[in-house]
């Protein structure tokens, strides 16, 4: 059985544009078993992004108002952090999205400027 938006969340609408969004991010997500490993780690990514969605101020919710029952949204997208992005793309087996790498990237010179005046090991 495929994942549907109330396995995302209570709210059918908010559920339904994050599901929307999570398919065009990874289009195998439409294929998955809600009861696969796949299902249930794409599920939990989902879950998430529903939390942050539906938490006034932080996720796609920028209003809500109370006797009036209205509420206001930001960009669905805006839900979705990094991670969620890429873990969803590795559960299609799409890697292209790397995570922020916390090192340099690049080559370096291996002999520095300084080695040529003073060879080092020369003067100890």
């Amino acid at each position: 059985m495929p994942i549907t938006h109330s396995d995302v969340g209570a709210d059918e609408q908010l559920a339904r544009r994050i599901l929307i969004r999570a398919r065009g991010i990874a289009p195998c997500i439409a294929g998955l078993d809600v009861e696969s490993e796949e299902g249930k780690d794409a599920l939990a990514i989902l879950k998430g992004v529903y939390a942050r969605a539906a938490d006034v101020g932080t996720g796609a919710v920028s209003s809500r108002s109370r006797n009036g029952t209205s509420i206001s949204l930001r960009d669905i997208k805006s839900a979705f952090a990094v991670e969620d992005i890429a873990g969803l793309r590795s559960l299609c087996g799409d890697v292209s999205v790397e995570l922020p790498a916390a090192h340099a990237r690049g080559s370096f010179p291996t002999d520095r400027p300084v080695s040529r005046l003073w060879p080092e090991g020369e003067y100890t």
